[in-house]
């Protein structure tokens, strides 16, 4: 019960900014100045704008309690979009009722999430630092999705118009969109009155990317045991490229059948091992909850790793610990860096503790790997053993270390076999000025 009432809460304040139009906050701000000096009927000019601006007022509050509107509304919405960056689409308004409607807007009414009711909801508690009730920046809102109001201009009987669509989606992540909120103004042009209707789509919202230097990868072709066709999973495969005579020692699951039929030979299927580069991309999800900034800072790096390597003659394994340990592999058609995008907007944080889960999940696929990309958000013993041990067997590997914003960007490698030059600290606020000195 209290969940809905948060949740009703918290979809009437997205309406209710929006229901005073600019004239209308002028006029209440009107009638705020002038209503204690309004009040002294000897104040002839503050007690008439005061009259006014109520009197304007409830007229327009009356006028809107009268807008009824049968619609069908009908998004085009597109697949991905990037958290930060605005995007547009198409939205078709159809009047379906007995009556010209005149002066429309609409705008979107995007569902808050039960974690955004939560944060809402935390700004009414006091902060403990503050010992007040104030806004700490660990309960600060963070919105889905920012909007504004869209003219539809007049719609006629079974009329129906095109508007362009614009909204910048704040946060990475799944963007529901519950509703449209058609609008009307009244006659005064003061207040607007609200019908809602309920079309319910869902929009991708992958994470930022930063520009990336010229990055000269590390590693180089190896074989792949199982070949292309298990890159992704255990057993073994070869790439078939001719037939040929019968050699003694050839196995017998590589005898083409057929072909021995027809010539009365034994014939043999020959076959072709893989070389191929195969880099890993480590994302560290383990941090406390204070540092959320620069966790997202470390999951929009990912990304632009994931955008910025080559996969069409390359794999690529995201690996990175959320609910459970996760492996994705990319490239040479087992997948799209698409995927691996929406695999990341939907990465969260695991807490400060249990780091061994994603060193093991690496240390077990490392054998494969020809060159490693890892992302920390720390650099502590743990990390440091795990890069260690990767340098250890052989493996190239670069660091890009994601500080909090006014830490300094100079940090001891503590790892004698780690060139100081393979670690990159970016601090978050400033990760693309900072990315300027990767090489």
């Amino acid at each position: 019960m209290m969940r809905r009432i948060k949740s009703w809460i918290s979809r009437r304040m997205i309406l209710e900014k929006g229901r005073l139009t600019p004239t209308g906050w002028l006029v209440a701000g009107c009638c705020g100045f002038s209503a204690i000096p309004g009040l002294d009927l000897e104040s002839s000019l503050a007690h008439q704008v005061f009259a006014l601006t109520v009197g304007l007022g409830t007229i327009a509050l009356l006028h809107s309690l009268w807008f009824r509107a049968r619609l069908d509304v009908q998004r085009a919405l597109p697949r991905f979009v990037t958290a930060g960056e605005p995007f547009h689409y198409w939205m078709e308004i159809r009047n379906l009722g007995h009556r010209i409607l005149r002066g429309l807007e609409v705008i979107e009414r995007p569902a808050p999430s039960p974690k955004d009711v939560d944060e809402w909801t935390g700004l009414l508690k006091p902060s403990r630092r503050a010992r007040s009730f104030g806004v700490s920046k660990s309960r600060a809102v963070r919105a889905r999705a920012y909007c504004r109001f869209h003219e539809v201009g007049d719609l006629p009987i079974g009329g129906a118009a095109s508007v362009r669509m614009e909204m910048i989606p704040g946060k990475r992540g799944v963007l529901d969109l519950e509703a449209v909120a058609v609008a009307r103004r009244d006659a005064l042009g003061l207040l607007r009155s609200f019908r809602l209707f309920r079309n319910p789509q869902r929009v991708v919202v992958l994470p930022k990317r930063y520009w990336l230097p010229d990055l000269a990868l590390p590693g180089k072709e190896a074989y792949q045991h199982g070949g292309i066709t298990q890159a992704g999973s255990i057993g073994r495969a070869e790439e078939f490229v001719s037939l040929r005579d019968y050699r003694r020692g050839d196995p017998m699951r590589h005898i083409h059948w057929r072909s021995w039929a027809r010539r009365g030979e034994p014939i043999v299927k020959e076959f072709e091992d893989d070389f191929f580069v195969r880099h890993g991309l480590v994302l560290d999800t383990f941090d406390t909850p204070e540092h959320q900034d620069v966790f997202e800072e470390a999951v929009s790096l990912a990304a632009s790793f994931a955008c910025q390597i080559r996969t069409q003659d390359s794999l690529l394994d995201l690996m990175f610990v959320g609910a459970e340990a996760y492996r994705f592999t990319t490239g040479r058609g087992l997948a799209h860096a698409d995927q691996m995008l929406e695999i990341l907007a939907s990465a969260e944080p695991s807490g400060d503790s249990g780091f061994d889960s994603l060193a093991t999940l690496v240390l077990r696929y490392a054998s494969t790997l020809t060159g490693c990309i890892l992302v920390f958000l720390k650099w502590d013993s743990p990390r440091m053993e795990l890069t260690r041990r990767l340098i250890v067997m052989g493996l190239p590997v670069r660091v890009i270390l994601c500080r909090p914003s006014g830490e300094p960007r100079q940090v001891d490698p503590g790892v004698t076999l780690l060139d100081p030059a393979h670690l990159i600290v970016v601090r978050a606020g400033s990760v693309q000025e900072d990315l300027g000195v990767m090489r």
